[in-house]
């Protein structure tokens, strides 16, 4: 009777782990391995362990070090458009600038709006600022405090590229974010 028991008992364990696994890599897709961040470990006793304090300094600093290295992130809009294209701001690059910014009450993300020399430079200024406006509006609802978003607009005055062709117009039809740190 033992055996039979036994051997169920270890059935049922082995199809709680296989299911576990199943749940959490196949449905989830969170199969990854998880890294800390590098840090410097005080020694305590015997063992090594990083305090939660350490853990979170170490993140923060790795979370500056990519910003610093990430440089200014744009989106693009079309034509006399205040919403555009955020694409290009990575998920990573989110939960890295709330990261910091949630630990660095002082810095702050500067969003710029920037139009290209379409229309008069009144309605440029005006789109500049709107465009800068549902950057913001885009990094609130990634969970960034609103307070520590500073909107400006530069209107057509800062083009990226020349105004002459289609191509320099669109790259001029930007927003630009930097960390102010």
């Amino acid at each position: 009777m033992k055996q039979p028991v036994l051997f169920l008992s270890v059935l049922l364990v082995l199809w709680i782990a296989g299911a576990s696994y199943w749940y959490v890599c196949k449905i989830r897709s969170d199969c990854r391995e998880a890294v800390a961040p590098a840090v410097e470990i005080q020694a305590t006793g015997d063992t090594l362990t990083p305090t939660p304090e350490q853990l979170l300094l170490a993140s923060v600093e790795e979370a500056k070090k990519f910003l610093e290295g990430a440089g200014v992130q744009k989106g693009f809009f079309a034509s006399s458009s205040a919403t555009g294209d955020v694409g290009g701001i990575t998920d990573d690059y989110l939960q890295k600038l709330k990261l910091f910014l949630d630990n660095n009450p002082s810095a702050r993300a500067e969003v710029t709006g920037h139009a290209d020399i379409t229309g008069p430079e009144a309605f440029n200024i005006e789109l500049g600022l709107k465009r800068a406006e549902f950057v913001k509006s885009f990094l609130v609802n990634a969970g960034i405090k609103a307070d520590q978003i500073v909107t400006s607009t530069k209107g057509s005055s800062e083009p990226a590229a020349s105004n002459s062709t289609p191509e320099g117009r669109a790259a001029n039809r930007r927003s630009e974010i930097k960390v102010i740190i």
